[in-house]
């Protein structure tokens, strides 16, 4: 389980934030009471999960491209982040995407820039470089940038649920639904922080060993996700308030993962700098 008091306050910064994963990791964090800098472009469809729950409303929403080196390192450096969450790790999925695009060097380029930005941050504890696709990464102990930041390579498949209007034409479900991906982040985000934690470099929810090494399982299964996301669905053309409808789904999963406790308790090992 990931614990109330360490994500209160923490400052988390997420790349893609606009996309279908980000704006439902903005959302989490929001109810998670955690200090969130989005930078991304603007959502790639319209109508976007993004704008529909509102997810801006409680984030700092920085618009750019994650190839703009310097536009990138001044945001990060303004945010001033905890943990960092890079999703933003392909170009913008379109429904209707027919140009050629140099997508692997472009998330090469994207990745690069994250990682450079994270190395010249003070205060980065941990980084999750997030991919849709497995990568052959040497199984090592995560290793640190110069600052201390563990960075660590995620694969984490696309996952089913609400509002995904890009993903529902060009993309394959996995059976894994947006919540529990999304909390298998914030658990390795928040174990990873944790000063004396063996973490390796690379993580793939998809493998049995990291999963169990971790404590991590999917709380609802292919079928229930699913019908989660067709729950979704159903209210949208309803005409029901979105934001309402995503923040009760959020609220009633977190609700049994995580674990409460006071504000003042230490976080296992990695120090919430004061807030000003």
């Amino acid at each position: 389980m990931i614990t109330s008091s360490f994500w209160r306050e923490r400052s988390v910064f997420v790349t893609g934030h606009t996309g279908f994963k980000g704006a439902w990791l903005a959302l989490m964090l929001e109810r998670l009471n955690a200090r969130v800098t989005g930078y991304g472009l603007s959502p790639a469809t319209s109508p976007s999960l993004y704008d529909l729950v509102g997810a801006s409303a409680a984030l700092c929403d920085v618009r750019g491209d994650v190839r703009d080196a310097a536009l990138l390192d001044g945001a990060l450096r303004a945010a001033d982040p905890d943990v960092v969450i890079h999703l933003a790790t392909r170009p913008p999925r379109r429904a209707h995407a027919g140009a050629a695009v140099p997508e692997r060097s472009a998330r090469a380029e994207g990745d690069r820039a994250v990682i450079e930005a994270v190395q010249s941050a003070p205060y980065v504890q941990t980084a999750l470089i997030v991919s849709p696709e497995a990568r052959k990464t040497a199984r090592a102990k995560a290793s640190r940038a110069p600052g201390g930041a563990r960075v660590l390579s995620v694969f984490c498949p696309d996952p089913v649920g609400g509002g995904d209007f890009a993903g529902a034409t060009v993309a394959p479900a996995s059976g894994l639904h947006v919540l529990d991906a999304l909390y298998g982040l914030l658990l390795l985000a928040e174990t990873a922080c944790h000063r004396d934690s063996r973490i390796s470099s690379y993580w793939a929810f998809a493998s049995p060993d990291d999963a169990t090494a971790l404590g991590w399982s999917p709380l609802l299964s292919p079928a229930e996700a699913v019908e989660s996301a067709a729950a979704w669905t159903a209210a949208f053309e309803a005409g029901a308030d979105m934001r309402a409808f995503t923040l009760d789904q959020i609220d009633r999963y977190l609700g049994q993962r995580v674990r409460l406790t006071s504000p003042r308790a230490d976080s296992a090992g990695a120090p919430l700098r004061a807030v000003a």
